[in-house]
């Protein structure tokens, strides 16, 4: 099997092992907070994100309604424009692949799907429960009194909230590479390399305080529609205390007929594309919960996620040991498969999963 090609869950277990350490430029969530900077940061970025509150709902059936720092020169701003946003467009779509060389050692596959969060903002998220996630987004913002593209790194580990901000130092339009680092520390902080083979294949090499922390070599598998133009002009977002965009939210309602007899977990994964029946596609979005004994139904919600069409498969994890077997083995349950469902542009989308197959 091609190991770009394993299922969703099977990432998203061993994310479970330490989510941060996948990049560690720091996690941010999606709900109320204020995010602060790590490891000492002199500018701590406020990042308050407001979930929006909506009415869309969806069946049973799954149809869902409703300075440069480092002593490097910047190659940045000036009277030409903000540099590099060609970056922006060259990044939309999903990503996915290996991510290596981090402190927690090797995660098999890495998903990113890059889309528009406004006419501004380019935006991906991953989530493994709803204490740990990680999300990044490319904007311009006015740092130092300069406009310059900015890869923005965050989330929420173990409920902690962090909020990194890296701008475009150096790039080279030719060879395809754009270097970030650290808005306040600089290269001996953060710093982050995106380089492009080719249109569908790129590496982000990305050392923090001079060590290596993530090598990820990811392949485009689907193409991600942007507004013409994007972004849609180059105004800055913000001074970097800005929060992200307000975006969906997406309520899943997971039930099943009979009362766990352990702790367990429920597993909601979303793509564009269908799943097999081992699980087996690239996901937009992913997420687990946990569950208690005696219980009959979960929910798990969706923050900050991209409007639009998804299918949805649920797993129930009965025995509680997916994160040995890294599949749905015999005592598991399943949803009925590839439900499709739709989040709306605005507020919070609802949709069920029933679990009706025990493996």
């Amino acid at each position: 099997m091609d190991s770009r090609r394993r299922p969703a869950h099977a990432l998203l277990v061993q994310l479970a092992a330490g989510l941060v350490g996948v990049v560690g430029l720091g996690c941010s969530g999606g709900g109320q907070g204020s995010a602060s900077e790590s490891a000492g940061s002199s500018s701590a970025a406020s990042s308050t994100q407001a979930g929006s509150s909506g009415s869309e709902s969806a069946s049973a059936s799954g149809t869902a309604s409703g300075s440069t720092g480092g002593g490097e020169t910047s190659t940045t701003g000036g009277a030409a424009g903000v540099a590099g946003l060609e970056l922006m467009r060259d990044l939309a779509g999903l990503w996915t692949g290996t991510a290596t060389q981090t402190p927690l050692g090797t995660f098999p596959r890495m998903n990113m799907d890059y889309r528009a969060a406004d006419p501004r903002t380019l935006f991906a998220r991953v989530d493994l429960d709803a204490q740990n996630n990680l999300r990044f987004g490319f904007a311009v913002e006015t740092q130092k009194g300069k406009d310059v593209l900015v890869y923005r790194n965050g989330g929420y580990f173990l409920g902690i909230l962090r909020d990194s901000h890296t701008e475009l130092i150096d790039h080279d339009p030719v060879a395809r590479t754009y270097r970030f680092c650290h808005v306040d520390m600089g290269c001996p902080y953060i710093d982050a390399l995106f380089t492009f083979d080719d249109d569908e294949h790129m590496v982000l090499d990305v050392k923090v305080k001079g060590a290596q922390h993530l090598y990820w070599d990811a392949t485009r598998v689907e193409t991600r529609a942007l507004p013409e133009p994007f972004p849609a002009d180059e105004a800055p977002v913000g001074d970097g205390t800005q929060p992200f965009p307000t975006m969906p939210t997406l309520k899943v309602d997971v039930q099943w007929v009979g009362p766990l007899e352990a702790d367990g977990a429920a597993w909601v994964i979303l793509s564009q594309e269908a799943c097999d029946l081992n699980k087996i596609c690239d996901h937009s979005r992913s997420i687990m919960g946990a569950v208690s004994a005696g219980a009959t139904s979960t929910t798990l919600l969706f923050e900050q996620i991209h409007p639009g069409p998804y299918r949805l498969n649920a797993i129930l994890d009965r025995n509680g040991n997916l994160a040995d077997t890294k599949f749905p083995d015999a005592g598991d349950g399943i949803a009925a498969p590839n439900a499709m469902i739709n989040v709306a542009p605005s507020g919070e989308s609802t949709a069920k999963a029933t679990i009706v197959v025990t493996l």
